[in-house]
């Protein structure tokens, strides 16, 4: 009896997948849009490509695109479409409605801005944090953002005196991990990564650890869930950068929970300092389920990771492609000492963005950094979506991804050089999208440009670099694990100070 069951069982199993394929290659709305038929039969494809080939679905993508056309049909439920004059309408203003596909930010932090799929949910979120990291904030904020550069140039100092290479992307998240924890928690709670007289890679592999387990994530969702359940060391048999990823998220959500109970506290012990968390669990006009606890700790660890890996990461790639290219290092380097004649100035983010050479190496770092790899699915949930005589149902998944456009050479000529002149043509900002658009887009592109302008300004003020021990390879993009990465053990980018400027 027990055979019969287990057989019938099998048919059963059988017959059910067989009448989803069906439907997914013949009787979905779907089933019009040209791409791979195994593609459009499961999502199996998909993991193939991300989980087993690592990260490699992004250039399949491409390769989908090459075959069939500007709008492929990438897996059952999901339209990708290659058509940079198309990007403001998919990524709307606020007179569209645009949800995230649920699906795809499943692997984000529960609690977090990212993680509202619904373009009302994630409005109220999104309207948390804005006013913190909108234009006159920022700019309120640069003494701080100042004295964490000051930091920054006291580790190079001890780096040239020893004659000591300096790992640029350690140093740029220690820098924006100090930055992004002071405004969050108040200078009490800071993290203090550039306080030791070393700096630390911790961050570093637990940042880049976080990424890396994304993907795994997005397609096997109770692997998150058992990696809460059992030791770290367990987690780590099963995916090892984990490891790196528990410390910090714990640490991260030890300073959340101790800043939210001293907050709420009648006689809270810390000053009345202004930062982010403070403004959120005092906001009495929040919805209470908001400030909650365990919310806040989702929203700290997106802020925390992903408020400092692509900042500094483009700060890190910037500082390569000015190193790797001599003409673009003297140009700017003679510009900048001509607008900072005192080298202890700190330099003002207002002052710096117009310096026109500066500006255009910095949008050219934008482009060529191209850190969200990631395509970013959108959903119109009410109304359908037309491309070039194609209607798109409404709540369909679309996407496009950034790192087409801005490595497009229809747009940018020869796009993997770095070539700040290109920029005099004003036409080509319209392209320039690292940040996404529309009511979704990234909450932070004002906090990036201040950081921008004023670390390559001092730098590049105050100190005579070179690269040691790095070439294009310690740059190339051949993963996509949300952001950009490159092959294993290769994201490092040394440089060696020279000397300290007059």
């Amino acid at each position: 009896m027990n055979t019969v069951l287990l057989k019938a069982l099998a048919l059963a199993i059988c017959l059910y997948i067989l009448l989803v394929v069906i439907h997914r290659l013949i009787l979905s709305p779907l089933a019009k849009f040209p791409g791979p038929k195994l593609a459009a039969a499961t999502r199996w494809y998909e993991m193939y490509h991300d989980v087993i080939r690592g990260g490699q679905f992004m250039f399949e993508i491409e390769k989908m695109h090459a075959k069939y056309g500007a709008i492929v049909r990438i897996n059952p439920f999901e339209l990708h479409i290659k058509d940079p004059d198309f990007y403001t309408t998919l990524y709307a203003g606020p007179t569209k409605k645009r949800n995230k596909d649920g699906w795809f930010v499943s692997m984000a932090t529960a609690g977090s801005s990212f993680s509202a799929a619904d373009h009302r949910h994630h409005r109220v979120r999104r309207g948390m944090l804005s006013p913190f990291l909108a234009r006159r904030s920022v700019m309120a904020f640069q003494p701080v953002i100042q004295q964490k550069v000051e930091a920054v140039c006291q580790h190079l100092r001890r780096a040239m005196e020893t004659d000591s290479a300096v790992e640029l992307h350690t140093c740029f998240l220690s820098f924006a991990v100090d930055v992004v924890s002071h405004y969050a928690f108040g200078d009490k709670y800071c993290v203090g990564t550039l306080d030791g007289p070393v700096l630390s890679d911790k961050w570093k592999r637990g940042v880049n650890g976080i990424f890396e387990s994304l993907i795994l994530v997005r397609h096997f969702p109770f692997l998150f869930t058992l990696s809460r359940l059992v030791p770290p060391w367990l987690s780590a048999c099963i995916k090892p950068q984990y490891k790196d990823v528990y410390p910090i998220e714990n640490e991260i959500a030890t300073r959340m929970t101790r800043f939210y109970y001293m907050r709420r506290s009648a006689v809270p012990e810390i000053s009345e300092e202004r930062s982010i968390f403070s403004g959120i669990i005092r906001n009495e006009q929040l919805p209470d389920e908001e400030k909650e606890l365990p919310r806040l700790i989702g929203e700290a660890k997106f802020l925390l990771v992903a408020g400092t890996d692509a900042p500094s990461q483009v700060l890190a790639l910037t500082m390569f492609h000015i190193l790797d290219n001599p003409d673009v290092y003297q140009r700017l380097r003679e510009e900048v000492m001509l607008a900072i004649p005192d080298k202890k100035a700190s330099p003002l983010w207002g002052d710096m963005e117009k310096l026109p050479y500066l500006s255009s190496v910095i949008k050219e770092g934008l482009r060529i950094s191209a850190v969200v790899t990631s395509r970013l699915p959108r959903i119109s949930p009410d109304e359908p979506i037309y491309w070039n005589g194609w209607e798109i149902p409404p709540g369909t998944p679309v996407s496009m991804s950034n790192h087409f456009i801005l490595r497009d050479p229809n747009i940018f000529p020869d796009p993997l050089s770095f070539q700040p002149g290109r920029w005099v043509d004003k036409r080509l900002e319209k392209y320039l999208v690292p940040f996404s658009k529309g009511n979704q887009g990234c909450l932070g592109p004002d906090m990036t440009y201040c950081w921008l302008n004023i670390v390559l300004a001092t730098l590049m003020r105050r100190f005579e670099f070179e690269l040691y021990d790095t070439t294009k390879v310690n740059v190339e993009i051949v993963r996509d694990c949300f952001n950009a990465q490159t092959r294993r053990g290769q994201n490092r980018i040394h440089v060696k100070i020279r000397k300290e400027l007059d």
